[in-house]
């Protein structure tokens, strides 16, 4: 009992510490003056190289024996990350950050149905939870709908849908590293954009932001998050990973002077309460199961 409650709280903090690196990400993409594609290849080829250099360094000899380990989930997953990374830049051309972080929220609904149709039992806290949070996404995504912005509303609906089902993969391979997917992904993400875009080379003051985003940001956070399903269910992965939609409009408060909107405001406040109920709850919970597990011995 203390092996899996010890498991849960490393899967739990891998993955809220993945969240928060990740949380400027929308902000910064958002300060890019380049032309999208552009910008998309050149954050694609950059994460590509950190995850494939890391995989080599770490892996050596064993990376294609892991790789062949994986099957059918390594092309399912990196198609799923793919398509994700692809939503996301959309909606944000389409939409501010805080619907797009909002509405992308709706990952752990998502990923609650699909872990069912595995067999994964939830507890009734996440289905609470994923209440809370249907309601705060209803709020902002009327708002959308009476806009112009309902494009971007809805490629962030279609990434939060590709995040859900990478991490029902990566609870179906639980026993494995799904870190060569995100390099696979990135590859197929820069190919795309390669076919897309106009210029290959960024304005000049694109550089640091880029390889800051595409060294840093995205190969740290994205490898932390991808070790969250091994040791938790995948809808409570998806719930962590709201730290994200809470701290990702702060950023563009900040920085780009974006002031959520009302029905974002009143959104983000259900998401992130049941996001913080969510949490008490698990830790009350596993507490008293460590508890039970010692009084047993």
């Amino acid at each position: 009992m203390r092996g899996q409650s010890r498991s849960y709280w490393i899967g739990f903090a891998l993955t809220a510490l993945g969240a928060i690196v990740l949380s400027p990400d929308a902000t910064l993409f958002k300060l890019i003056e380049s032309d999208i594609w552009t910008a998309i290849f050149w954050r694609a080829l950059l994460l590509c190289l950190a995850v494939w250099a890391w995989l080599l360094l770490t892996r050596k000899h064993q990376l294609i024996h892991d790789m062949k380990r994986l099957g059918w989930a390594l092309p399912a997953a990196a198609a799923c990350w793919a398509i994700s990374n692809l939503g996301f830049i959309f909606a944000l051309n389409y939409t501010t950050v805080a619907d797009t972080l909002a509405i992308i929220a709706t990952a752990p609904i998502f990923a609650a149905i699909f872990g069912r149709v595995i067999g994964e039992k939830l507890a009734m806290r996440t289905w609470v939870a994923a209440l809370g949070i249907a309601s705060g996404i209803a709020i902002i995504f009327e708002a959308n709908i009476k806009s112009e912005t309902v494009m971007g509303a809805l490629a962030a609906f279609a990434t939060a849908i590709s995040i859900a089902l990478f991490f029902i993969i990566g609870r179906v391979k639980s026993n494995q590293d799904l870190t060569p997917a995100l390099g696979l992904s990135a590859g197929l993400t820069a190919i795309f954009a390669i076919l897309m875009m106009d210029t290959l080379l960024p304005i000049a003051s694109d550089w640091p932001n880029l390889i800051f985003v595409g060294l840093f940001i995205l190969p740290v956070s994205l490898v932390l998050i991808t070790l969250g399903p091994r040791r938790l269910p995948a809808a409570e992965v998806g719930l962590l990973m709201l730290l994200e939609t809470a701290l990702g409009p702060i950023w563009a408060w900040v920085v780009l002077g974006e002031i959520p909107q009302n029905p974002t405001i009143m959104g983000g406040i259900l998401i992130v309460g049941a996001l913080l109920a969510h949490g008490t709850a698990a830790w009350l919970s596993q507490n008293q199961q460590t508890k039970i597990g010692s009084s047993s011995q």
